[in-house]
């Protein structure tokens, strides 16, 4: 069976594994001459059938893109730059799953600019803080998104120019101005809006239009491994968001990932449901691409019978998603009823996976759904679960070989022993380890201890050197001495007939300091009861510790959640604080 995945052995490949041994795999001289573009998309031309990407619009559309053609397409592209940016300027985006945003992208890194993104669930302030803070010059956007862009525009003077995907009607003073008879404008309004459209109009590069008039040759940048190559910022759940810079080296980082633990092999077509506006997106893309994979998007959201038909029309070999996604299908999981499957594997990331979901992936998809971790500043998954390897149901696996990973005390950057909560560390100077927080070093630097890069995440690493995460540092509830993490008690919890999802914080107590409250999102066949709750009280009790299970139990609609679909932990941790939650 091992001989039929790219990681044979695990321990035996750790011991041997050596970062220049996949340098060696790109065209050019890597690292010192090295540029993610070329080795993603170039190198892989030749072959004019050799396809790139499978789209599925939101609307029914449908569009192959051969890496012939996103050569060409991105060439154009970075022609285009020649004339917007310099190399080592920022370029962001902020549009759906679309051939041209993957065209931007590599585009971009071709021509040496620095390419960032945000995702679309961003509003105008989320976007300007991010384009101010790194001073972007160019944004790539969509005829439907360009009203949002404009409003952020007004805090971030330093874009000079918008790239527009889609044409649609330049902005008209009337678009800027009130126009009722009851509340018409002055003369100076009605001229100050017509600036604001002309200034506007006069920033605006249509893509279609100028990408058709550029050559279609183009070298890429000749660049090294040192170079800068993406800036992608964190979700800013825990504070101001932090732009963290990556090196054109970090492709060798995730081509490792997506060889070890998401295993692609030739003919696969893979999808990451991954959106760009967030690092996963290029990490599943690009690394894939660094082999030369198929992959496959869907421009739309999330939707259980949609994901069912892609999943039914397109020979989509390796899935990648998130635990809310899996726990969704598996609530709906009539929409696989009648649908021919071809995976072969899955894997997932955000928060640790259910024994429950894990076993309800391997009866419906066929597959053991793998759950990895990382981070941005990680530039990758760097803990894994592997074909070949154990899997244990909600531990995140062990460290991707190359990458020195512990659990640590956060005060001393010692290691800690097996069954110890500390958090979750490792040495830098793998190819995907950030270079920095954009011009911010004093924030660097508080990063490390003793060597150690510290994630803010706590787990335990057993006999086994498995990894197993406990939730981030503000997550863990402190109940009558007791450290509880949140995870252990939602899979629990999820594990409930009733439960679809569930979320627990802590909730003052005088006797205990804190209890253990759970919001509880039920299934559509469930009741809600005081029976009920007591009934998933005691379920919770047989499965875990005494002191773990909730006390107290709030049924609810729906579970507040991050843009990638994480729960926000803090927002309900603030809903309890109030004495009347």
């Amino acid at each position: 069976m091992s001989d039929e995945h790219n990681l044979h052995d695990y321990d035996e490949l750790r011991e041997s594994f050596e970062w220049d041994d996949v340098y060696a795999e790109a065209d050019w001289d890597a690292p010192d001459s090295l540029n993610i573009a070329h080795e993603v998309c170039d190198r892989h031309a030749e072959d004019r059938s050799r396809v790139a990407l499978y789209y599925a619009g939101a609307d029914g559309e449908r569009e192959t893109l051969t890496f012939w053609e996103l050569e060409e397409r991105s060439n154009r592209f970075a022609n285009v730059l020649e004339d917007l940016a310099e190399p080592g300027d920022r370029v962001f985006s902020y549009m759906p799953r679309r051939p041209e945003h993957y065209v931007a992208l590599v585009g971009t890194l071709k021509r040496g600019a620095v390419w960032g993104s945000v995702n679309e669930r961003f509003g105008p302030d989320g976007i300007a803080y991010r384009l101010d803070d790194c001073d972007a010059k160019v944004v790539v956007t969509t005829a439907e998104n360009r009203e949002t862009i404009e409003r952020a525009l007004e805090d971030a003077p330093s874009v000079e120019r918008v790239v527009v995907v889609g044409g649609g009607e330049e902005p008209s003073a009337g678009d800027l101005t009130q126009t009722d008879e009851e509340t018409a404008p002055k003369s100076d309004d009605v001229a100050e809006g017509t600036s604001a459209a002309r200034e506007a109009a006069s920033r605006d590069v249509d893509f279609a239009e100028a990408t058709a008039a550029a050559s279609r040759e183009y070298d890429a940048a000749d660049t090294s491994g040192e170079d800068d190559a993406l800036l992608y910022y964190t979700s800013g759940t825990t504070g101001p968001a932090k732009g963290v810079l990556h090196k054109h080296r970090w492709v060798a980082g995730v081509a490792a990932t997506q060889r070890f633990a998401v295993d692609l092999q030739p003919g696969d077509c893979y999808w990451s449901t991954a959106d760009l506006g967030w690092l996963t997106g290029p990490i599943n893309t690009l690394g894939a691409w660094f082999w030369g994979a198929t992959l496959f998007t869907y421009e739309g959201e999330f939707d259980p019978e949609t994901w069912a038909d892609l999943l039914d029309e397109y020979p989509i070999s390796v899935l990648f998603s998130v635990p809310t996604a899996y726990r969704m299908l598996r609530a709906n999981e009539e929409a696989f009823d009648g649908v021919n499957l071809d995976l072969r594997h899955a894997l997932s990331i955000g928060e640790p996976l259910s024994a429950g979901v894990v076993e309800w992936g391997e009866d419906t998809l066929g597959v053991t759904v793998h759950d990895t971790y990382g981070q941005t500043e990680t530039g990758n998954m760097i803990i894994n679960n592997y074909p070949t390897m154990e899997v244990r149901p909600g531990s995140m696996g062990k460290p991707l070989p190359g990458i020195e990973a512990a659990v640590v005390d956060p005060d001393t950057g010692e290691p800690l022993g097996p069954g110890e909560t500390g958090e979750i560390a490792q040495r830098p100077g793998y190819p995907c380890f950030f270079a920095e927080y954009w011009e911010n070093p004093e924030k660097t630097e508080d990063c490390f201890e003793n060597g150690w890069y510290l994630s803010g995440d706590l787990a335990q690493v057993d006999e086994d050197g498995y990894f197993w995460f406990e939730g981030r540092a503000d997550d863990v509830i402190i109940s009558s001495g007791y450290r509880i993490g949140p995870f252990e008690v939602e899979s629990a919890l999820g594990e409930h007939a009733a439960v679809a999802e569930a979320a627990v914080v802590p909730k003052p107590d005088a006797e205990r300091g804190n209890i253990v409250k759970a919001y509880v999102v039920l299934t559509d066949d469930a009741d809600p009861s005081d029976d009920l709750k007591e009934g998933i009280r005691q379920h919770v009790r047989d499965e875990l510790a005494a002191h773990e299970y909730p006390r107290e139990i709030e049924f609810v609609d729906d579970l507040p959640k991050t843009v990638t679909g994480k729960i926000r932990r803090t927002e309900l941790r603030d809903r309890t604080a109030d004495p009347a939650a």
